[in-house]
């Protein structure tokens, strides 16, 4: 067996060396979807809550996300619209009910039927508005952290 000179356990040494630094152990990282909870004020200057009502809504829309951060501080009301779910889905405690976060929008306008309050979806045991809810006086008042 011939023996293997310097230069060719060099270049092996390298080329190991190389190789071990482009493997990566372990499964790669999942990749991430966006999702926000933001807290949203509705029904201020109600007779029934002259602060309005918090309730909370989940985002998993990079787009939506973006504009409800923009929303923030901006003392715009936006409506806040969606399909209503039984349960606080995780973020909407105390409410029995939450807003499915893959209906969730942003409208300019909505028909009046799906128009309220929080507690008036809740006094109606999470029926309202044909399954709908998007109170008019909605305004996206922070992020939750």
């Amino acid at each position: 067996m011939k023996p293997v000179s310097f230069r060719r356990r060099l270049a092996l040494a390298l080329l190991l060396a190389g190789l071990g630094a482009t493997v990566q152990c372990g499964s790669p990282a999942a990749p991430t979807r966006p999702e926000a909870i933001f807290h949203v004020r509705a029904c201020r200057g109600s007779l029934r809550a002259p602060d309005g009502e918090v309730f909370r809504i989940l985002l998993r829309d990079s787009g939506l996300i973006a504009q409800a951060r923009s929303l923030i501080g901006a003392g715009n009301r936006k409506i806040v619209a969606g399909r209503l779910a039984p349960g606080t889905g995780g973020f909407n405690a105390p409410w029995s009910c939450h807003l499915d976060p893959y209906s969730v929008s942003f409208p300019d306008v909505a028909v009046e039927l799906c128009d309220g309050c929080p507690s008036g979806v809740e006094a109606n045991s999470g029926t309202w508005g044909s399954g709908l809810f998007c109170p008019w006086s909605s305004e996206v008042i922070a992020e939750q952290k």
